[in-house]
């Protein structure tokens, strides 16, 4: 149960103050009436949670005193990791951003809005505050400004001179503090990987006093990566433990903590690029700097079934929801199938065998008691004859295969570990960074690191060429196209947007993809701003990948 607390300001003082439109449309700023989620609460009950801003509720505990009790400050800082997990990790907007990079598939209506983003011809985004589907955008605008509003209370209260103990009475006010640049961090820079602008908050705004200011996308993963930098600041003179509550089955020290920080700064300053351009103008010597200080084993969460679970590892390894798109599986086909599949317009396209050496997939077909049958079983994938969704809807949706890696979360019903970053990411990060060096034997050294081993194909190396960022993804090939295969078979469906943030970057979706979201159109009410939306053809759509004969390709 959250109360929201409504702040009134008056009109932007010159126009560098207005919002930053990237959509074309005039925005009209008169009274900002900015919605900032109070995080007083220490009793969640998402049900009933609310956009009802001139509401107050009165069992709420009092905010000034949660906020000077140094064991209630402490169990309101606490939760904020998991506001992260609601507005990031459930079905949308994790399988929303999947469709959309064809990573999964599916024609389904009812979750994550699946056929209206993957469907082709791509649309734009219905940023109606009405839209049925809105919360696609509304939970991570929501939730992740919440845990941020959790932590910026967090921090003013440190800042005012109040304690943080911990449940044995103890002054853990360091640790706290640790955990909350954390959060801030992750939280305002996944912001500014999805949506086009937003608003930066934390200790130093007074919301009372001050006019928000939007800011455009690049401007929140900045703050994020400098809340992380905190983080990592604080770590580098601290010993301490996080409770495995905070983020749940994970009691982690400084350094596991500071590691995780460094790795997200790196997957944050890849992300963020919304075109070739974009991510070619990444401080790519920053990120070898973070990405070697990162992680060394891969990051799980502890599924409780309850609040801790994740949409993206269940529903997206139910093979009746969601299956494997040929986009996202396909070039690890070998047979030739893949490549007549795409030569076929896409109205007309319909499902195929893959045949791939590749032990993550499964490979060929045959025939036996009148039912087909996977010749060889993969690691990662399964396969299924009976596609449950609908012709009328595209049989370019179809697929024989599904994603069974994490299957356990469906078998658990949530209840298992949920890979939030594997080390695989860093590797594959890491081989970047070389291939835009030159270095090709380094290259193909992380590359090979899960390719030889998990998939058990042959190595490649500097003598299979590096290539260009404009190679399509393929099995085998330039080291550039090895690359980002490796990284879309081997990461596929790991992380909330992993896929789509890639292919964004290296301008490889779909045509007209919606490439990041407006601010909702709830809160653009609030704000008494015009609506505005993108993809479809219209602004921030993607480009043209390449050749084809429909066009769409």
């Amino acid at each position: 149960m959250g109360s929201e607390m409504m702040f009134l300001f008056e009109p932007f003082k010159s126009e560098s103050q207005r919002p930053v439109n990237h959509g074309g449309n005039e925005m009209k700023k008169q009274t900002c009436v900015v919605s900032v989620i109070c995080s007083c609460a220490l009793i969640i009950i998402l049900s009933s949670c609310q956009f009802d801003l001139n509401v107050p509720n009165l069992n709420e505990p009092d905010r000034e005193r949660v906020l000077s009790n140094p064991r209630d400050l402490e169990a309101l800082v606490s939760g904020a990791y998991l506001y992260y997990w609601f507005g990031t990790h459930y079905y949308a907007p994790s399988l929303s951003l999947s469709v959309m990079a064809d990573e999964h598939s599916s024609s389904w209506n009812c979750t994550a809005d699946a056929p209206t983003l993957s469907n082709e011809p791509r649309q734009a985004w219905n940023n109606s505050a009405q839209y049925r589907k809105e919360y696609v955008t509304r939970y991570p605008w929501w939730y992740l400004y919440r845990a941020i509003s959790m932590c910026t209370d967090g921090c003013t209260a440190v800042n005012d001179g109040h304690q943080i103990l911990g449940v044995d009475g103890s002054d853990q006010t360091i640790r706290a503090l640790a955990y909350m640049r954390f959060v801030m961090g992750i939280c305002h820079a996944w912001l500014g990987c999805f949506f086009d602008q937003g608003f930066i908050l934390d200790e130093t705004v007074d919301l009372e006093v001050a006019d928000p200011v939007l800011v455009p996308y690049g401007d929140l993963v900045d703050h994020g990566v400098g809340q992380l930098e905190k983080c990592i600041a604080i770590c580098d003179t601290a010993v301490f433990r996080l409770p495995d509550t905070w983020i749940n089955g994970c009691d982690l020290n400084q350094d596991e903590l500071k590691a995780l920080a460094h790795s997200y700064i790196a997957r944050f300053r890849v992300f963020e690029a919304r075109s070739r351009s974009e991510r070619e103008e990444v401080d790519w010597a920053s990120v070898r700097v973070h990405a070697e200080q990162g992680i060394t084993e891969d990051f799980f969460v502890q599924g409780d079934g309850n609040q801790w679970w994740s949409g993206l590892h269940f529903l997206g390894q139910a093979e009746g929801w969601y299956r494997s798109d040929y986009k996202g599986i396909g070039p690890a086909d070998t047979s030739g199938n893949y490549q007549i599949w795409l030569d076929t317009p896409v109205q007309e396209r319909q499902p195929f065998f893959i045949y791939t050496p590749d032990l993550r997939l499964c490979s060929g077909v045959y025939y036996e008691d009148w039912e087909y049958y996977c010749e060889r079983e993969g690691t990662d994938f399964s396969y299924r004859y009976i596609i449950p969704f609908r012709p009328d809807r595209g049989t370019y949706h179809f697929s024989y295969y599904y994603a069974d890696r994490y299957i356990e979360h469906l078998y658990t019903g949530g209840a298992s570990p949920m890979p939030d970053f594997l080390r695989a990411e860093i590797d594959l990060i890491l081989a970047e960074y070389y291939l835009r060096q030159g270095d090709g034997d380094q290259a193909a050294y992380y590359i090979n690191k899960t390719r030889t081993i998990r998939g058990g194909l042959e190595p490649v190396s500097s003598a299979d060429g590096i290539g260009s960022v404009s190679d399509p993804r393929s099995i085998f090939g330039s080291l550039w196209a090895t690359l980002k295969y490796e990284k879309g078979i081997e990461l596929f469906g790991c992380w909330p947007g992993g896929a789509f943030f890639d292919r964004r970057g290296w301008e490889s979706l779909v045509k007209n993809t919606i490439i990041h979201f407006p601010v909702p159109g709830r809160e653009l009410e609030v704000l008494m701003m015009d609506n505005y939306t993108f993809g479809g053809g219209g602004p921030g759509s993607a480009p043209k990948r390449m050749p084809s004969r429909d066009g769409w390709f």
